[in-house]
């Protein structure tokens, strides 16, 4: 029997700014009668028999911390990332298979457990264990980034589509502008054709020049036409290359900005990681997990060049040995 709560019942559970709502055995959210509540910040919605939310929930946006544990939810509502005041997500141990792409706009989000939830791989991998606080914060920020990567690549793609549908149409239109550029040209030979065929007897000047004047103002429009379509191709081609220098040129200050940033770091190791630090905990990136990994990567390479330069400088002492060496004792045996 579904278990359903009046606004009564719901305020004689609610202690200046919680609602403890758990233990009742609730197959529904009694949206209407939290909304209520403007006070009730904490909401513990734990051990119920709750299996979905309503796409309502979301209006709760008073919510700060809110407690889901120990029900059978199967998935979150789409639009779950509207709660934007929500720091504190616990959803232990319910059946969530998927997390929706919303979830990535919950900025304010520093606390989150999916533990025995039968996550995807992935998704798994990128919560974490969630056993303490501090991972559980890792949690909260890493699926954060995660959704959000997620949904950048999504929109990229979509994009790159509807480029591609934008391409077949172009094709397409060339096809036709090609087509009509034939016409032309038929039509053009065809007015060239019956000019000189049909000279008569005795023809006057005035018809011959009229005639004359037509051919010019027609060549002339084709001119002026492959004149513009020349000027249209050279300018693309020159965006074309200045977009590719400020690639390039991008990609190689980068790349020297990250090698003195790690080179600096060997002298200053104490300073960079308190910078790292302070960085990683504003913009919610793993930043000391790619600095270390660039400079371990810095380090490889550092020793392949130091053996590979060992290694040349011992084959051009051998190269001299030997072609040198001989010279010199013969020459020590001549004196």
């Amino acid at each position: 029997m579904t278990v359903k709560l009046k606004l009564k019942d719901v305020k004689d559970k609610l202690r200046e700014d919680t609602l403890d709502l758990s233990l009742c055995d609730l197959e529904e959210v009694p949206v209407r009668e939290i909304a209520s509540l403007r006070k009730a910040t904490n909401v513990n919605l734990s051990t119920n028999l709750l299996v979905s939310l309503p796409a309502t929930f979301v209006t709760l946006r008073q919510i700060v911390k809110l407690d889901l544990s120990r029900n059978t939810l199967v998935e979150l509502p789409e639009n779950f990332g509207e709660m934007t005041q929500l720091k504190h997500l616990d959803l232990y141990a319910n059946k969530i298979s998927r997390l929706p792409l919303s979830l990535s706009e919950l900025k304010n989000l520093r606390w989150l457990d999916l533990k025995e939830n039968p996550l995807t791989e992935a998704v798994a991998s990128v919560a974490g264990p969630c056993s303490n606080l501090r991972e559980c914060q890792a949690c909260a920020r890493n699926i954060v980034t995660y959704l959000s990567n997620v949904k950048l690549v999504i929109e990229e793609e979509r994009l790159r589509r509807s480029n591609v549908t934008g391409d077949t149409d172009k094709e397409a239109t060339g096809t036709k502008r090609e087509g009509k550029k034939k016409k032309r040209k038929n039509a053009e030979k065809e007015f060239k054709t019956n000019g000189d065929k049909t000279d008569s007897p005795t023809p006057s000047k005035g018809s011959t020049q009229d005639n004359s004047d037509n051919v010019r103002l027609t060549r002339s429009s084709f001119d002026g036409a492959s004149v513009v379509r020349k000027s249209c191709r050279s300018t693309g081609t020159g965006l074309c290359r200045s977009l590719t220098c400020v690639i390039v040129w991008f990609f190689v200050i980068s790349s020297l900005l990250t090698i003195a940033l790690v080179m600096l770091s060997w002298r200053y190791e104490e300073q960079t990681d308190a910078f790292l630090q302070n960085a990683q905990t504003l913009s919610g990136l793993p930043l000391k997990n790619y600095h270390r990994q660039t400079t371990d990567c810095l380090q490889r390479m550092i020793k392949i060049v130091t053996v590979q330069i060992r290694s040349m400088i011992d084959v051009a002492d051998d190269f001299y040995r030997t072609q040198f060496g001989s010279v010199t004792n013969k020459a020590g045996k001549e004196l």
